[in-house]
């Protein structure tokens, strides 16, 4: 019930006919005063990389660029849009970084409109250090000022300055850990075995169920000698015990490919109507990461393929 609303949203329809589009997000860093550009990969789920290979977002930080064009701004006002005729939209960013529990508002630097239509331009930096994790960047429509008459057939429309009326997009930027951010608890005790995983009852693993421990969960029990774990060298990039954290993360994943149903691994393999951070989207960008193709013909196949392409993984970040 957290999405109830009893006013007109932005529907796909009325952004179709308003005419948005935009750029691609552009990612960048600066180093010794010049910005060098990050590639990305992904739909929904972004992953970035640096093929200076410098960039880290906790020493470089981030900064972003966006285009965003609105051809037909009129559509969205008055008994068959979003906001009365005398009011004014804005467009914002919000950015939300759940690792830190912290979120804001990117504004544009320009916001111009012609008769050719409304572009605005975004463009923010991240400081080093400032995010953890992941970061979710959420392009939005809201009222920015309230219309101060309300015609006939307008009294439907939100007229409140400050309040969303629809999100045009929205993109998760995964900044992968050591273990490929898999949501991974220690738990130590003589009575478990080395691993274990616990799963949620999924309901919707394509939109609602998201990936995080509350529904997938990888536990290591560090009572053995044997379990993987950071490197106690003092080197947290690598990895103790790498080759049993490969066989472990293989039979987790394939777990949970072989949980989906035919239609959910479909949509996880084509990215059909994924939602952010949920698990098959997460599971998408982990096929689309894989140098290798996997096998789903049969979970034999599976399980060899996702073997080799962890290791790959694993072992390109173990040495750094």
């Amino acid at each position: 019930m957290q999405d109830l609303y009893f006013y007109p949203k932005l529907t796909p329809e009325l952004k179709e006919a308003c005419g948005y589009s935009s750029d691609k997000y552009i990612f960048s860093y600066e180093y010794q005063g010049e910005y060098h550009g990050l590639r990305q990969k992904g739909s929904s789920t972004l992953k970035l990389s640096d093929p200076l290979e410098i960039w880290k977002i906790e020493t470089e930080g981030i900064r972003i660029n966006k285009n965003v064009r609105i051809a037909y701004p009129q559509f969205l006002y008055g008994k068959d849009g979003i906001a009365c005729q005398g009011a004014e939209l804005g467009i914002c960013i919000t950015w939300t970084n759940k690792a830190l529990t912290q979120t804001g508002i990117i504004l544009p630097v320009n916001d111009v409109t012609l008769p050719q239509g409304r572009s605005c331009k975004f463009e923010f930096s991240f400081d080093p250090g400032t995010i953890l994790g992941d970061l979710e960047l959420s392009l939005n429509l809201y009222i920015k000022k309230s219309a101060a008459e309300i015609l006939p057939n307008e009294d439907s429309l939100m007229n409140e300055a400050g309040v969303s009326v629809g999100e045009l997009e929205t993109v998760v930027l995964d900044f992968s850990s050591i273990y490929m951010e898999f949501p991974i608890e220690e738990f130590k005790s003589e009575k478990e075995p080395l691993w274990w995983v616990e799963f949620s009852q999924w309901e919707d693993p394509k939109v609602s169920d998201l990936f995080t421990r509350d529904n997938v969960c990888l536990y290591l029990n560090p009572y053995y000698s044997c379990c993987p774990a950071p490197s106690t060298s003092g080197d947290e990039s690598t990895i103790k015990n790498l080759d049993l954290l490969i066989d472990i993360l293989a039979q987790t994943y394939m777990l949970m490919f072989t949980r989906l149903s035919e239609d959910d691994l479909r949509a996880t393999q084509q990215d059909i109507g994924l939602s952010p951070n949920s698990i098959c989207s997460i599971l998408h960008q982990f096929i689309e990461e894989c140098e290798e193709e996997l096998h789903f013909e049969t979970p034999e196949a599976l399980l060899k393929s996702l073997q080799i392409n962890i290791r790959k993984k694993l072992e390109a970040t173990d040495n750094g």
